[in-house]
């Protein structure tokens, strides 16, 4: 039996779990379709923007990532964009005075191969100023500049798209890959504590989930367990592969430009020529028409020094065509959601720069001890015990499965590449207009 005549995996809840787990998914998809455009559902999204933003300002310094947010003419999403930093395309020789009141100050692990740099400036200023700033660059010295975007897990933050609590839908087994090879997860990674099910076992922990070291200490903070969720989904689809998972975030789910370009070529490197596929359930729009510098040249290094690896990101859950990055560079492949009839995800990104979709409502796997959601007076509470699973809905759970897949197929053989992987899943299988090929793996949670 091949690996892809086991595909989708059955759902094995009971009805009874099954009415229980559609509540929560429910309340997700309610939260993820809101129409953008609308305007009371823009101000409810700046809503949470904002708690989170004043988590962070009072967070310890290393696990904060202060920002900015706006919503441009061009669109109805807040932007976010890291306080008083711009990402600029200049070497070291023309720094120096390139920008009067900003000084170098890139990350500590800034990765050498990258020539993008991040400068900030010595007084606060405010994003229509750095915005400014950053087009003076580009239109008096020719030197490509931008905001230092921040890049936030799944994008669009919504307050109630937090997991559901539901069960494990069967042990841990390996199914004897002959040449396996290695997922790399590029996320909130995963916590330091091992669980006691196996399905984690053997997960490389490159940077862990801290979980909840933000008030009120006694919650899971924003988007944690992220990384473990999604590493679970790696695991139920190719439970053979190496699985690496890098952390770029804080715990709240916010990363920044450069960081999630560093740990995209950390991956590249550390694979050392063998084949990888980097999963980035995450991303960025474009601001003024420039895309992430720092994630824009990371994606150009590894397609060029590392052939070996596939790179599969999130399309993004605006629900519109609007491209989001890495998911829209050149050589990714974009990911979008279905539902679980394998109909469009109302919220999922969409477009011919879509290259295939698959289940992305109500997706079940792994996730961390805590209780949710993050602060009080926002829903229900949900508590999750040891070895704990949950649904969650979203493109940041649609890249997983389809990295997982490329793996799984690689893994039947030693000579197939991961590009070679991927023309190979979506061969023959039916389109979804501005969705690409649908591919069913997973079973979601019909609704």
């Amino acid at each position: 039996m091949t690996v892809a005549s086991r595909w989708p995996l059955p759902d094995r809840r009971t009805a009874e779990q099954l009415a229980h787990d559609k509540e929560a998914v429910r309340k997700q998809v309610t939260s993820l379709s809101t129409p953008n455009a609308d305007d009371d559902a823009r101000v409810a999204q700046e809503v949470f923007v904002e708690r989170i933003q004043r988590r962070q300002l009072a967070a310890p310094a290393d696990h904060a990532t202060p920002f900015l947010h706006f919503v441009p003419r061009s669109g109805t999403r807040a932007v976010l964009a890291a306080a008083n930093e711009l990402i600029v395309d200049a070497g070291p020789d023309e720094l120096d005075g390139l920008l009067p009141g900003y000084t170098p100050a890139d990350r500590a692990d800034r990765s050498p191969r990258r020539r993008t740099r991040v400068l900030r400036s010595e007084g606060r200023k405010n994003v229509t100023e750095l915005r400014a700033d950053a087009k003076r660059l580009r239109d008096e010295k020719k030197i490509m500049a931008s905001v230092n975007s921040i890049v936030p897990l799944g994008y669009v933050i919504k307050g109630n798209s937090y997991p559901g609590s539901t069960v494990a839908p069967a042990p841990f087994a390996a199914q004897g890959a002959g040449a396996p090879v290695r997922v790399a997860v590029i996320d909130t990674g995963i916590t330091a504590e091992a669980r006691s099910d196996g399905w984690d076992t053997g997960v490389v922990r490159e940077g862990t989930d801290p979980v909840n070291v933000l008030a009120p200490l006694d919650r899971i903070d924003w988007f944690a367990g992220h990384g473990t969720f999604a590493a679970g989904i790696v695991r139920q689809i190719a439970p053979d592969c190496e699985v690496v998972v890098y952390r770029f975030t804080s715990t709240d789910g916010l990363g920044t430009d450069e960081a999630a370009a560093d740990m995209m070529i950390k991956a590249a490197e550390d694979a050392n020529g063998e084949r990888l596929i980097i999963n980035a359930s995450f991303g960025a729009p474009a601001v003024d028409g420039v895309p992430p510098l720092a994630m824009q040249e990371a994606v150009a290094h590894i397609a060029a020094e590392h052939p070996q690896v596939l790179i599969v990101a999130s399309a993004g859950n605006d629900g519109k065509d609007l491209p989001l990055y890495p998911a829209a560079f050149p050589g990714v492949k974009a990911v979008g959601a279905l539902n679980s009839d394998l109909t469009p995800a109302n919220f999922s990104n969409h477009g011919s720069w879509v290259h295939c979709s698959t289940v992305g409502v109500g997706i079940v796997s792994t996730f961390v001890e805590g209780k949710l959601p993050p602060e009080d007076h926002i829903g229900d509470d949900v508590t999750f015990g040891q070895d704990p699973w949950a649904t969650w809905s979203g493109t940041s759970f649609t890249a997983p499965q389809i990295s997982a897949a490329v793996a799984a197929l690689c893994g039947e053989d030693a000579a197939l590449t991961p590009r070679a992987a991927f023309d190979q899943l979506v061969a023959g299988r039916p389109g979804v207009p501005e969705l690409g090929t649908a591919v069913h793996l997973l079973p979601g949670t019909p609704l």
